[in-house]
């Protein structure tokens, strides 16, 4: 019984008692109504905001919890779920799917591949909204890349700059790691974890749920098609002055160009691929450095070259990054201190405008795969070796090839040999990817 009703019973009782008792005066009778229309007046002023409370309260409650169930999902893969329900940091890797065969094997299933730990990828977002327009590619008197990912930056484990003497493996030896180190579910790469994840978007653009469905991009074939009788990969720096902490201006041979000359060296030497390495510079003019066209120089120099050497598959701009002087991008990868590394894509769009018809890239879906692939090919391999994918703006030279790729190695206070350690896992990487 409600309240309300349960008051109007009790009210007209009492007037039928008042009746019997034959009240003779009629303004008695009168009087008499009114100051129990008071009392009840009180009394429901004083239970129904009470009532009203508990039962909003319960409402709230259920609404909560309704949403929950629906999205409990959706919460998982954002991390707000105990991240003990998840393996590989959120791609569980089932090993009741996995072969009696590999189920045998030395490899620890139950590792995480190790998306970066939650400082940094809090860092990552604290930092995207500083993200700069790429396009203008232009340094600061410390040789700080404005653009390409300024301000976002991460914290890992710290490695002394010891001044080490510059090693290589020896001839034809392979760096890499034979074995993966962890599974990688590609059913559980959801857009939602990916954004959480994988990638960083630079506010200056905006990527849709369709455009990187995982799915979709590991599903393509990228194994190298041309033998090495013919050119096969091409390396190229659209920014070739940019150099480390312990480069010095007067030595170019501790510069990013140099580092890919050793990548060079490992792909064709311990790989077995053909490559071209083009060294021209495209951010030096007239021996000043001016990065406000070096797209557009590299562009008609490497259009050349792909015209000349039409089997060229796989075309990378390396680049090393530039961040806070502060901060420091290593880890250790078969007990040698290592740059890490992050693949960079341009998307042809504006945030605030929508696509930029003028740079129209027609293999944009296919440069999203590769570097996907890389990507978690990397994750597998060496959990700890790179950084959030890296969405920007513009286009970057990247609709040369399907396969091209903008890798920053790396950046500004990385030490040379911290670099050059950085291309065996990388090499071994493309090399994995290739041979798929």
């Amino acid at each position: 019984m409600h309240v309300f009703d349960a008051t109007v019973i009790y009210f007209n009782i009492t007037v039928e008692i008042a009746g019997r008792l034959r009240l003779r005066n009629g303004e008695n009778m009168k009087n008499h109504r009114y100051r129990m229309k008071r009392l009840y007046g009180h009394i429901l002023g004083k239970i129904c905001p009470g009532v009203i409370a508990i039962v909003s309260v319960i409402l709230i409650a259920a609404l909560i919890g309704y949403y929950y169930r629906k999205n409990i999902n959706m919460l998982i893969q954002n991390g707000i779920v105990n991240a003990t329900l998840q393996q590989c940091m959120g791609l569980k890797y089932n090993l009741s799917r996995a072969s009696e065969s590999e189920k045998d094997n030395k490899i620890n299933y139950s590792r995480y591949c190790a998306d970066g730990d939650d400082k940094e990828n809090k860092e990552n977002e604290e930092n995207e909204e500083n993200a700069e327009n790429a396009e203008d590619d232009t340094k600061d008197d410390n040789g700080v890349t404005n653009g390409e990912q300024e301000g976002e930056t991460e914290v890992i484990n710290t490695v002394e700059n010891n001044q080490e003497e510059t090693t290589v493996p020896g001839e034809n030896e392979k760096a890499g790691n034979e074995e993966p180190v962890c599974r990688v579910d590609v059913s559980a790469l959801t857009f939602n974890y990916l954004m959480s994840n994988y990638y960083t978007v630079a506010a200056t653009t905006r990527v849709n749920e369709d455009e990187l469905n995982a799915a979709r991009l590991m599903a393509y074939d990228m194994s190298m098609k041309q033998d090495n009788t013919a050119p096969q990969i091409l390396i190229y720096h659209t920014h070739g002055q940019e150099a480390f902490a312990d480069s010095t201006k007067s030595d170019s041979s501790m510069t990013i160009v140099a580092v890919g000359e050793y990548l060079t060296k490992l792909l064709r030497e311990t790989y077995g691929y053909n490559v071209i390495h083009v060294t021209d510079s495209f951010d030096l003019i007239d021996g000043v450095l001016d990065r406000s066209k070096a797209y557009d120089y590299a562009y008609n120099r490497i259009s050349q070259v792909l015209a000349e050497n039409p089997s060229v598959e796989v075309v990378i701009d390396l680049h090393r990054d530039g961040i806070d002087e502060s901060k420091h991008l290593v880890t250790n990868i078969n007990g040698k201190p290592t740059a890490k590394i992050m693949f960079f894509n341009g998307m042809s769009r504006l945030a605030s405008t929508g696509d930029i018809g003028y740079l129209y890239n027609p293999n944009r879906e296919m440069n999203l795969a590769m570097s996907m692939q890389m990507k978690v090919k990397a994750m597998e391999y060496y959990p700890e070796f790179t950084r959030r994918n890296y969405l920007q703006a513009y286009e970057y030279n990247l609709q040369l090839r399907p396969k091209a790729m903008l890798i920053e190695a790396g950046a500004q206070t990385n030490t040379f040999q911290e670099e050059l350690n950085a291309m065996e896992p990388l090499a071994d990487i493309l090399s994995k990817i290739l041979m798929h």
